[in-house]
């Protein structure tokens, strides 16, 4: 078992957990679970970035206004966010090395948020569980899909 800060968030939410409470009918285990665990939960910059990104192709409008409302004040303030630091690259070129030498070569950017994970001795959140199995296979990533 790992020893975690209590101080420090110990699971970290993909993309899709978070677009998850933005929709009218979001899954009632996500909305639970993170209702339970939210002093617990932090995004990375890498999700961070593909919200920030949907909001920005976004024309003018209510989605657009609606979108940047809910990034700026519902996850900016109850969320850390976690930056790709120098320990996140070291363990994102080992994991990414260590994959393509068993013939199963990761997507950069789930690469990049398993290492941000890694990291920070956190457990990734996410709906895309087959996506991170190959990083499981050459790391201890640890993953929890909380729409089961």
């Amino acid at each position: 078992m790992t020893d975690y800060n209590d101080e420090e968030p110990h699971y970290l939410l993909d993309s899709n957990i978070i677009s998850e409470l933005i929709k009218l009918e979001a899954s009632f285990n996500v909305v639970k679970k993170i209702s339970e665990h939210s002093s617990d939960c932090a995004i990375c910059s890498p999700s961070l970035h593909e919200m920030l990104y949907g909001y920005e192709k976004l024309e003018k409008g209510y989605r657009k206004t609606y979108l940047g409302k809910y990034i700026n004040e519902d996850v900016l303030e109850n969320f850390k966010v976690k930056n790709y630091s120098e320990k996140a690259s070291r363990i994102h070129a080992e994991i990414r090395a260590k994959a393509e030498k068993i013939g199963r070569p990761l997507p950069f950017s789930d690469s990049m948020i398993a290492a941000i994970a890694l990291a920070n001795h956190m457990v990734l959140v996410t709906r895309n569980t087959r996506h991170f199995e190959p990083i499981q296979e050459v790391s201890e990533l640890q993953i929890e899909n909380w729409f089961e």
